[in-house]
C-alpha cells in the first residue's frame, strides 16, 4: 500500500530546507562581521585607560552638548569615564544600536527581493512551499547570525574589560545582548516588508536601511520636545543601551513593544507577499 506524505509536513520541511540553505550562505558574512566587531571592541577598550588618565573632564564636556547630539552619540549615560558608560556611548550607542540595526534591516531587505531580481524566485516557489513559509524560512535564517554575533561580541567585551583590570557587571552585559536579539528581529522584520514590496534588492535595501536610520534620527530630534510622540514609532526609542549596561534596567514594556513589532511586521510581509503577483 502506497503511503502519501502529509502536504503540510512537506511544506514545513521545504521551509526548513530554505532556512538551512540561507544559514549556510550567511556563515562567511557572520564571521566577517563578528571579526570586525571584535577588532573594534578590542581597540575601543584598549584606549579606555589612557582616556581615563588624561585628566580631561569629559563628563563636563558631554553635559554641555546639545540634547540632540548627546542623545544621538552618547546615549542615556551620566559619565563616560566609567567603563560601562564609556562602552555604552563609544560602542553600543552607534556601532551596535544603529550599525547592527541597519545591518539586519539590510539583510532582511535582501532576502526575497534578491531572488526576484535574479529570477530565481520562481524556481524556489516551484518546490512544495507556500509564500508565507518562504518568508518565514528566510527570516529564521537570520537568527543564528544574530546569536553568533552577540555571543562573540559579549565574550570579546567581557575578556577585554577584564584584561585592562576594569569591572563590568556580566549580568548587565548579558541582559543587553539578550535584549539585542528582539531589537535586531524587529529591524529584520522591517527589512522583510521592504523585501517583498520591491523587485530589486537595491530599492528594498535602501528603504530598509533608510527606515532604521530615519527612526534613529527622529527618536533623537523629537525626544523631550512637543513632538516626542513621533519618536514613539522608532525602534531605537525602546532600546536604551545606556540604562541596561550601567544599572541593569530592562523595561518589560519596551521589550514587549519590540517583540510585537517584530512579529507584526513579519506577518505583514508574509501577507503582502501572498497577495503579490510575481
Amino acid at each position: 500500500m502506497k503511503s502519501h506524505a502529509n502536504p503540510n509536513e512537506e511544506r514545513t520541511g521545504a521551509m526548513f530546507e530554505i532556512t538551512n540553505f540561507e544559514m549556510g550562505r550567511r556563515v562567511r558574512g557572520t564571521l566577517l562581521l563578528s571579526g570586525s566587531l571584535i577588532a573594534f571592541v578590542v581597540l575601543t577598550i584598549a584606549l579606555f585607560p589612557s582616556i581615563q588618565q588624561s585628566g580631561v573632564n569629559l563628563d563636563a564636556y558631554i553635559q554641555n552638548l546639545p540634547e540632540e547630539a548627546r542623545r544621538a552619540f552618547i546615549g542615556d549615560v551620566e559619565s563616560i569615564t566609567t567603563i560601562d558608560g564609556y562602552l555604552a556611548s563609544q560602542f553600543y550607542q552607534i556601532a551596535w544600536l544603529l550599525g547592527l540595526g541597519i545591518y539586519y534591516a539590510y539583510a532582511g531587505a535582501s532576502s526575497v527581493a534578491k531572488e526576484m531580481e535574479n529570477g530565481t524566485l520562481e524556481l524556489v516557489l516551484a518546490h512544495p512551499v507556500t509564500r508565507t513559509r518562504l518568508v518565514i524560512g528566510k527570516y529564521l535564517a537570520l537568527i543564528p547570525s544574530m546569536l553568533a554575533v552577540n555571543a562573540f561580541t559579549f565574550l570579546s567585551v567581557y575578556v577585554s574589560v577584564e584584561f585592562i583590570g576594569e569591572f563590568l557587571d556580566p549580568g548587565y552585559l548579558l541582559a543587553l545582548h539578550a535584549y539585542s536579539i528582539v531589537y535586531f528581529l524587529a529591524c529584520a522584520s522591517l527589512g522583510m516588508v521592504a523585501s517583498v514590496q520591491f523587485d530589486t534588492a537595491r530599492r528594498a535595501r535602501t528603504v530598509g536601511v533608510g527606515a532604521i536610520f530615519g527612526m534613529f534620527l527622529v527618536d533623537t530630534v523629537t525626544f523631550g520636545t512637543d513632538y516626542e510622540w513621533i519618536g514613539d514609532f522608532a525602534f531605537t526609542r525602546y532600546f536604551d543601551v545606556g540604562k541596561i549596561l550601567t544599572d541593569g534596567t530592562v523595561s518589560a514594556d519596551d521589550f514587549a513593544v519590540l517583540a510585537v513589532a517584530a512579529v507584526a511586521l513579519l506577518v505583514v510581509s508574509a501577507e503582502l507577499f501572498e497577495r503579490r503577483d510575481v
